[in-house]
């Protein structure tokens, strides 16, 4: 379910924690509560599955940077009791912190049902089985349903799509031209060199309505949405929503918005922040 309340009073746009908020963990439930304590409308989070069946909050495709398990690996090799021997790191300084499992998350979102969870699937999941246990895992333990599903594999959306008809969930769009936010190597960078903007057309917008089915809203990157001048109005037409966030901080994106709204005399239906509200929304004023 999608939230239409605006807590932050950010000229109606929702405002999305980045992975938490506050000097704590990224994805750890400390951030996550930060947010939920502060004056954001949600909070921007990662999910991945763990070897044996688990659903896990963490972004990154090994541990390491902020979970760490020994030696680097994938989640898909860890079990649960491995996640809750993990320990977690704050830009680099070892905590005392576990990382959370889905379930902590939704003990904690359930006593908040003005506030958003939303909620992205790493993984590429190779059945609708793991991500129907999801959805029937975040409605059992949200009642109030303040919480939506994003991914950027169109087939994770379909499987959802199967076990929730009537949520809202959002597809992510990969811009080749961030490549380098993934990791900083020689790929990355020749990839991010030669990509260009991925078109997001009105025709483009009816597909995914076709392919996931409504509700349905794109999250996009501030440098697609530079690059695609009638998103915001076409996906009002279809009644779809935009989120919008940029690998390059804040006030990058504070820039784009004011760019697209002189453009098409519209805001985006939210935004996901790496600081907090007061500092963005006064630049938008």
């Amino acid at each position: 379910m999608l939230s239409t309340a605006a807590q932050a009073d950010c000229l109606g746009m929702q405002v999305h924690a980045h992975r938490g908020a506050g000097n704590a963990p990224e994805n750890s439930l400390s951030a996550l509560r930060n947010t939920y304590f502060g004056t954001w409308d949600g909070v921007e989070t990662d999910l991945q599955l763990l070897g044996d069946g688990s659903w896990v909050v963490h972004h990154d495709l090994l541990t390491g940077r902020v979970v760490d398990t020994g030696a680097p690996r994938t989640v898909k090799q860890l079990t649960a009791d491995d996640w809750r021997a993990a320990s977690m790191k704050n830009r680099g300084v070892a905590t005392p912190e576990t990382p959370p499992f889905v379930s902590d998350v939704a003990d904690l979102a359930t006593a908040f049902p003005n506030k958003t969870l939303n909620a992205e699937i790493k993984d590429v999941v190779p059945s609708c089985a793991p991500i129907g246990a999801l959805v029937a895992q975040l409605r059992g333990g949200i009642k109030h349903g303040n919480w939506f599903l994003t991914s950027g594999v169109p087939n994770n959306l379909v499987c959802a799509r199967r076990a929730d008809p009537q949520g809202y969930l959002g597809l992510l769009v990969f811009d080749a031209r961030n490549a380098q936010a993934a990791g900083a190597n020689k790929v990355s960078r020749f990839i991010a060199k030669n990509a260009r903007p991925p078109r997001l057309d009105k025709p483009w917008l009816q597909r995914v309505q076709q392919q996931i089915g409504m509700p349905v809203g794109v999250h996009v990157d501030a440098r697609s949405l530079d690059a695609n001048p009638n998103l915001l109005a076409d996906a009002a037409t279809l009644n779809m929503p935009v989120f919008v966030y940029a690998v390059d901080g804040d006030s990058a994106l504070a820039a784009s918005l004011r760019r697209a709204q002189q453009r098409s005399h519209r805001w985006p239906s939210g935004v996901i922040l790496d600081g907090n509200p007061e500092t963005f929304c006064a630049m938008m004023q």
